[in-house]
């Protein structure tokens, strides 16, 4: 399965969980404070998640770019 910038298309309104790894990721992410590919909520628990992606959080060369939101994001993201 691909992982990519449109794959988390599929989670608008539903929460999903990062478990965040060093190597081998499904996904490099990065979080920026304005311009993302996407708008997300970070939550503080897993319950009710959709799924779980593998990502790696870096500063540069990302898949996905991420922005920060208090609400109204495009989906919920916990951090494992």
């Amino acid at each position: 399965m691909g992982y990519n910038k449109s794959y988390l298309a599929q989670f608008q309104g539903k929460k999903v969980t990062f478990k965040v790894v060093t190597s081998f990721p499904d996904l490099k992410v990065q979080f920026v404070d304005s311009f993302g590919d996407y708008k997300v909520k970070m939550v503080s628990n897993s319950s009710f998640s959709k799924e779980t992606i593998k990502v790696q959080i870096v500063t540069s060369f990302p898949d996905v770019k991420l922005q920060k939101v208090s609400s109204f994001g495009d989906f919920e993201v916990y951090l494992d």
